[in-house]
């Protein structure tokens, strides 16, 4: 089972309305002040075709809040880890405990298959030797597409954010209830072309920076496989719907 995000109705909408562009497309919209949707909030949510976002029902408790405007409540609960941006593979050396069924729970399947390419784009920090030579077997019997069995799963691909503490955040909260969480935008590690996104250069907001805003459910969080740490690969950046991977 994968997971809800929730954000606004607004960040749902351009979303939606992104989900099947491609980035020409997208640039595209952006080309026309008419149409440029790039600063509007959801831009740089991950696509919906794979997690699964949904709009905060009206009249939703919110009974925290981890907001960039309170930095040491902020710092306390969130971070941009280096080491798992990008493409991570399961058996990868540096992972946080069960950080496969974390990270399935949240974010679901990649937008990518774990025989497209990725092997070669690793994140530094968490690349190992992965056996490819089942896919010969696969191009000769004219199998091109989808995941490989026998290679190693593609468990994250983008800017994944942790999120610590909320099992005991919301011990005395309702199962409908949510906790309100700002991701921050590094636009400088989201570019096209960006040859720092695969170092162990910090992932940081500029001053007056922006952010994307989601919400999770108590429930949720209550029946994850670690309430107190939670892995969501939320952001897409402009490289991974290019294709500079694949």
């Amino acid at each position: 089972m994968t997971a809800t995000i929730y954000t606004t109705a607004e960040a749902l909408a351009t979303v939606l309305a992104i989900k099947e562009l491609d980035y020409y497309d997208r640039c595209s919209l952006a080309d026309n002040e008419a149409t440029d949707i790039s600063h509007n909030s959801g831009y740089y949510l991950k696509n919906a075709n794979r997690l699964n976002w949904a709009a905060l029902p009206d009249g939703s408790a919110v009974v925290a809040s981890i907001l960039t405007s309170d930095q040491s409540m902020y710092a306390a609960h969130v971070r941009i880890p280096a080491n798992l941006r990008g493409c991570i593979f399961e058996k990868a050396p540096n992972l946080p405990p069960i950080y496969k069924q974390i990270i399935e729970y949240w974010s679901g399947e990649p937008l990518n298959t774990n025989a497209g390419g990725a092997a070669y784009y690793q994140n530094p920090m968490n690349a190992y030797l992965i056996d490819l030579s089942p896919l010969e077997d696969e191009h000769e019997a004219g199998n091109y597409g989808g995941n490989v069995a026998a290679i190693d799963a593609l468990l994250s691909e983008g800017v994944v954010v942790s999120i610590t503490g909320l099992g005991a955040l919301t011990s005395n909260a309702g199962e409908d209830d949510f906790v309100e969480i700002d991701v921050l935008i590094d636009g400088e590690r989201l570019f096209l072309d960006n040859p720092e996104f695969r170092t162990q250069r910090a992932y940081n907001q500029p001053p007056c920076g922006r952010t994307e805003r989601i919400f999770l459910k108590v429930a949720d969080i209550r029946n994850s496989p670690d309430p107190d740490r939670i892995f969501v690969d939320a952001l897409r950046y402009e490289e991974l719907d290019y294709g500079f991977y694949y």
